[in-house]
């Protein structure tokens, strides 16, 4: 509209209605979709092929296809339906233009721009002659000015929120803080006895690497510091549990003894007090007969260390568990777990699976191995959604450099009178670039700071909102620097290009261009 202020006032000067120039605007942006539309499509089509290709090498995505791999499925009701929304999205931002197209009068049109007073706000005015030379260009052409910083704005809100989009996501994948390799996880109430016999069939099934068999009591508290305060309540066999602390422990009625395990705690019993040494049933009373720093074997634990979660976990042993005289009602659920150390979960599961299968209990194999069909799925969909989520910023990136440098250099072409009056008032070429580049500097900062909080926004809607998982979690320090650097580079190579044509620039060519 800068651009063409000039020719649409001299139309509208020789008869041109309102609704002409707004019709003239709309009918160049449905001509540019005409050829922007379709070259995109086939560059994405092109694209996608590539990056299937490069994605189906790897493991983790032939796992999640089952071999198959994921094809480019082109259908033609969804490429009109894209072409539909690209027209629109089009036409919406044309609309504006041509709206202002209408209300121009031809007198407001031809009005030369360099004699328009530039709009202060009454800031502090630069002390450095190029700083304030770059402030009143800026001034003079806010409608530029607008366009380069909205751009950039445009493109760190989306690169933004999508690298916390892509962090949400794979969070919900990820399972290497998983705090055990191999286990298999039983419940049952089917008169809440304790199964020894299947549990230590299980332990034996791997003879070679044997299990560590527990039973498991967990209780969660209320928010602590807006976390969650977990208590994990560990019985081990004799054999185990001795070899763990060294001794044995001896309970007595009325009295289960457990042991704090350090190595396993994010908190110590003192920090919360008596009420979490309760057990979950009802009966005797818990006592602290002890602390340990020897890691639990076999990796036991029942979650791993989370952002928003402090654990305690104490552990006693059979004899003591059940000299106690702790009773269970009928139905009550009780839950057991045998652990491995492995590192390929595939062996584990070929011996125990036969045991498994009529225990009568229901259970879940948990195999966190490198071999595990869990890693491998998390690989892949973490594969998957690193892809597209970077191809999205990639193709964000590259709009918003193809955007920015197109408006530079017809800007730079526009203001080939005012910079040939610069350079003949006295101005040298390296002052020039200089006012260039403190111009663009601006483009940039003011891009950061206006994309920041529209990007927080995204991602919290997209996060919290719809996935359900804390802004604060699923940022990460390369959603925050991304933006940054990419606006930067943005912003050096708009500076290049203008460069690059004042090099090559006239002084006489320039000040005999008209307004």
């Amino acid at each position: 509209m800068e651009r063409r202020t000039r020719m649409l006032g001299q139309l509208a000067s020789v008869g041109a209605t309102p609704a002409q120039l707004r019709a003239s605007v709309l009918l160049e942006a449905a001509l540019l979709g005409v050829v922007a539309i379709p070259l995109g499509m086939l560059f994405a089509m092109l694209g996608l092929r590539v990056g299937f290709f490069a994605m189906n090498q790897t493991q983790g995505i032939q796992t999640i296809t089952n071999g198959q791999g994921i094809r480019l499925a082109v259908q033609a009701g969804r490429l009109a339906a894209a072409a539909l929304w690209c027209a629109l999205a089009l036409l919406l931002a044309a609309w504006g233009p041509a709206r202002r197209a209408a209300r121009l009068s031809p007198m407001q049109a031809m009005q030369p721009q360099l004699q328009r007073a530039p709009k202060g706000k009454g800031s502090r005015t630069p002390a450095d002659a190029v700083r304030l030379l770059a402030k009143r260009s800026r001034q003079r052409a806010p409608g530029r000015y607008r366009v380069l910083s909205l751009g950039l704005a445009v493109s760190a809100a989306l690169i933004f929120m999508a690298f916390t989009f892509n962090q949400a996501l794979v969070r919900n994948y990820d399972v290497s803080h998983a705090p055990f390799s191999y286990r298999v996880y039983l419940w049952g109430d089917e008169n809440a006895q304790y199964p020894a016999e299947l549990l230590q069939q299980l332990a034996g099934a791997a003879p070679d690497r044997p299990g560590t068999v527990t039973e498991l009591v967990e209780k969660f508290y209320g928010v602590r510091e807006e976390r969650m305060v977990n208590t994990l309540q560990i019985v081990l066999e004799d054999e185990d549990f001795e070899r763990w602390y060294g001794q044995p422990l001896t309970g007595e009625q009325g009295v289960v003894p457990v042991v704090w395990a350090k190595a396993a705690s994010d908190l110590s019993p003192e920090e919360l007090g008596e009420e979490t040494l309760l057990w979950s049933f009802a009966g005797p009373q818990m006592v602290v007969a002890g602390a340990s720093d020897t890691p639990l074997p076999n990796g036991i634990r029942q979650k791993g260390a989370e952002d928003d979660r402090f654990t305690l976990v104490l552990v006693t042993s059979r004899s003591a568990f059940e000299a106690s005289g702790i009773s269970f009602e009928q139905g009550e659920v009780r839950s057991y777990a045998v652990y491995w150390d492995a590192d390929d979960g595939r062996a584990v599961t070929k011996v125990v699976a036969p045991v498994l299968a009529g225990c009568g209990l229901t259970y879940e194999i948990q195999d966190y191995t490198p071999t595990g069909q869990t890693v491998l799925l998390g690989s892949g969909v973490r594969i998957l959604l690193t892809v597209f989520c970077g191809g999205f910023a990639a193709v964000v990136l590259l709009t918003s450099a193809a955007n920015i440098l197109s408006t530079v250099s017809s800007s730079m072409l526009q203001r080939r009178r005012e910079l040939s009056l610069l350079l003949s008032a006295g101005m040298s070429r390296r002052q020039l670039a200089r006012m260039l580049a403190w111009e663009c500097l601006g483009y940039g900062v003011r891009g950061i700071l206006w994309g920041f909080p529209a990007g927080v926004v995204l991602a919290w809607l997209l996060a919290d909102r719809m996935l359900g998982i804390p802004l604060s979690s699923a940022l990460s320090p390369a959603a925050l620097l991304t933006p940054v650097v990419c606006v930067g580079v943005v912003g050096a190579m708009a500076l290049l290009v203008s460069l690059r044509m004042l090099r090559r620039f006239s002084i006489l060519e320039g000040l005999a261009q008209r307004d």
